[in-house]
């Protein structure tokens, strides 16, 4: 199944400020986390929270080191995925730089 494309008037369009976040349980692992809240939210993914994003498929190397820093180079963050990503960054303790 393709991932669909992320888009900022769709996502900033989707209201939020609804959702029970009392159902949400965190993990610690950041990308899991975005995970369930884009699905919580019913937004689609941000390509700079995509562990795709940083991760090649095959590559050994990337997937045993973990991730320090997000990269948000070239794109506009919505509401909706900012929202996101400060929910999911305090259970973890990886990443510390957000660029």
């Amino acid at each position: 199944m393709a991932t669909p494309i992320w888009n900022f008037q769709a996502n900033e369009a989707v209201e939020t400020d609804k959702v029970d976040l009392k159902t949400f349980k965190p993990v610690g692992k950041f990308f899991a986390d975005v995970a369930t809240l884009v699905k919580m939210f019913n937004i689609i993914v941000h390509p700079g929270m995509r562990e795709s994003s940083y991760r090649q498929k095959h590559d050994k190397l990337s997937e045993e080191r973990e991730i320090n820093a997000l990269n948000f180079y070239k794109y506009r963050l919505d509401r909706n995925s900012l929202r996101v990503c400060f929910l999911a960054l305090p259970p973890q303790n990886i990443i510390q730089t957000l660029k």
